[in-house]
């Protein structure tokens, strides 16, 4: 919470970096990167459960702790989103947070959406607070930590990575990734 608040102030400023150092990306690099921001979701959870599951049958249950601490920081983060309804950087107003109720026009052809209407196609585009890929990846952190201790270096990093990512890429504000890491590590906890 203390990291959200003092980010708040400048998300805007960040940001702006953050597209500046994005136009120098390209190629592999953009490719790497966007890959490793998945980490603690996709393909990165499936290869994940399939060595633990083959390799080490003693850690074996802890699958079942990992997939029920990903169910939990997914409804933590989607219930959050929805509730405060935080338009993505795309739309450039980061001090904007709509609430629940407060509705927002995504465009021409899209209409006014509310951050609630998550059966619209678009609805996402209001839900950048917390970021989801932040939390993801806290929660696998969490897990390969305590199944592997000496991963803890490795899986911080790669959260670490995660988070940056997201906000390099422009799918969220610094905030939102402090928001999201934090509600996966207590999830994952």
């Amino acid at each position: 919470l203390v990291g959200v608040l003092v980010l708040l102030p400048f998300d805007a400023t960040l940001q702006q970096l953050a597209r500046a150092v994005n136009e120098y990306l390209w190629g592999d690099t953009a490719r790497v990167l966007e890959w490793l921001g998945d980490y603690g979701q996709g393909m990165w959870v499936v290869l994940i459960a399939v060595v633990v599951w083959r390799l080490d049958p003693a850690r074996r249950r802890m699958l079942a702790r990992w997939r029920l601490a990903v169910a939990l920081a997914f409804v933590l983060v989607n219930l959050t989103k929805m509730l405060v309804g935080r338009p993505r950087p795309k739309f450039d107003e980061p001090g904007l947070f709509l609430g629940p109720f407060g509705a927002y026009p995504l465009g021409p052809g899209r209409g006014v959406c509310y951050p609630w209407e998550f059966w619209r196609a678009y609805s996402w585009e209001l839900w950048s607070f917390p970021s989801g890929h932040a939390a993801y990846a806290a929660v696998t952190t969490v897990f390969l930590s305590r199944a592997y201790p000496p991963l803890h270096g490795l899986a911080v990093g790669l959260a670490a990575l995660v988070c940056v990512c997201r906000v390099l890429f422009g799918a969220h504000y610094p905030a939102d990734v402090v928001a999201g890491a934090a509600l996966g590590a207590i999830a994952g906890r």
